[in-house]
């Protein structure tokens, strides 16, 4: 379950991306208990957003988008559907009103203070009259549920998809890079601005540009950049062929960046197509377990830590059969090609189920490594 709100006309439905997934068709439930289904018109996967239309118009009057100022101290509202608690209203404050919270991301949001939980992902941001401030997408990486941050993408944001064509997409440029810290500056000898590329993917147009591991990117198209955020803002307004500058063994060098559209995605709606895992392991599932069943650690960007699997938790059975009839080295051995049901003995002795699921596109929370994830050693653009 996750959270959305009306707009401008009757049948003008916003959520996140990350709510609605892959599907073409969703049902809403509105506050009085009616049901509605609704076609999925336009999915932004990099700004999170999706705009719905309903099959014929509601009885809820639109909420207006406030793309004024918002300040520190401002009072806010979120409404939603936290842990499936529907049409619930939480208070706090703006805390600050222009955060890069993930740096692949070409977004600013509202941070706030208003509690906000799984499930209420793409529920409205109010001020006091009502005006929507932005659409409520995630809270502090790296925790399950709220700890006093929130972020929401702004109504300006939220204006500008709405008022944007549909376009072909654009291919990302390939490439892994990683800010500069002190040490590695005191190794590379190197005090301009810039961020490090540390990987290039093969035939990616980073790749057929020229661009090699080890360059260091000053110059994407207009915007100098310093940071792997100001890449993110740099590409989502370059042109598809774009000019950059790089330093090679302390010489500047000017390439050129074709990121042509992909035919595939003509229609807005078009994903891209990719090749289907079809078993897994617990390892990929971000969990790391001994030979007693008790898992070690979890990594917070795996299937495991969105399920709710914690470190010391230990596997009793897998769909009802008990892991010691899996061998010895089950933990490493063990593939699976549809969900789990997993009967965990939590540290306390209690028993709980949890479901297991690498297909399940309903996953609300996206952590990464802090509340601002600017300092992360390597960004992906690709």
């Amino acid at each position: 379950m996750g959270s959305g709100f009306v707009v401008r006309d009757k049948k003008t439905v916003v959520s996140n991306a990350h709510v609605i997934g892959n599907a073409g068709r969703v049902m809403l439930v509105f506050q009085d208990g009616t049901r509605m289904a609704a076609r999925v018109m336009r999915t932004d996967k990099m700004l999170d957003l999706s705009v719905l239309e309903t099959e014929k118009a509601t009885s809820v009057d639109p909420l207006q988008l406030d793309v004024g100022a918002v300040h520190p101290g401002h009072t806010v509202y979120a409404t939603g559907a936290p842990l499936e608690a529907g049409f619930s209203l939480t208070a706090g404050i703006v805390s600050a009103r222009a955060r890069q919270v993930d740096a692949t991301q070409p977004l600013l949001y509202v941070q706030h203070s208003a509690s906000v939980n799984p499930g209420s992902s793409g529920g409205p941001l109010l001020n006091f009259q009502g005006g929507v401030l932005g659409v409520n997408t995630r809270i502090s990486d790296g925790s399950r549920f709220f700890v006093g941050i929130a972020y929401a993408i702004s109504a300006a944001d939220v204006s500008e998809f709405l008022s944007r064509e549909p376009g072909p997409e654009i291919l990302a440029p390939g490439m892994k890079v990683r800010p500069f810290s002190p040490r590695i500056r005191t190794a590379l000898g190197f005090e301009g601005q810039g961020v490090l590329v540390d990987l290039v993917r093969p035939n990616s147009p980073a790749s057929r540009a020229g661009m090699q591991a080890g360059d260091i990117l000053t110059v994407y198209g207009a915007t100098q950049i310093t940071t792997p955020g100001d890449l993110a803002f740099a590409l989502q307004k370059s042109n598809i062929d774009t000019d950059i500058e790089v330093i090679r063994e302390n010489r500047t060098i000017t390439l050129t960046v074709d990121r042509t559209p992909l035919p595939a995605s003509l229609n807005a709606m078009t994903t891209n197509a990719a090749e289907a895992i079809e078993t897994y392991g617990f390892a990929d599932m971000g969990l790391t377990i001994n030979v007693t069943g008790t898992i070690d650690a979890v990594s917070s960007n795996g299937t495991g830590f969105f399920a709710g699997l914690s470190k010391g938790d230990r596997i009793d059975a897998i769909n009802g059969r008990g892991v010691e009839t899996f061998g010895p080295d089950w933990p490493q051995t063990f593939q699976f090609d549809e969900p789990l049901l997993l009967r965990i003995v939590l540290p306390d002795g209690a028993t709980q189920h949890y479901m297991l699921d690498p297909w399940d596109d309903g996953v609300g929370l996206r952590p990464s490594s802090g509340a601002n994830v600017l300092d992360q050693e390597v960004v992906s653009f690709d």
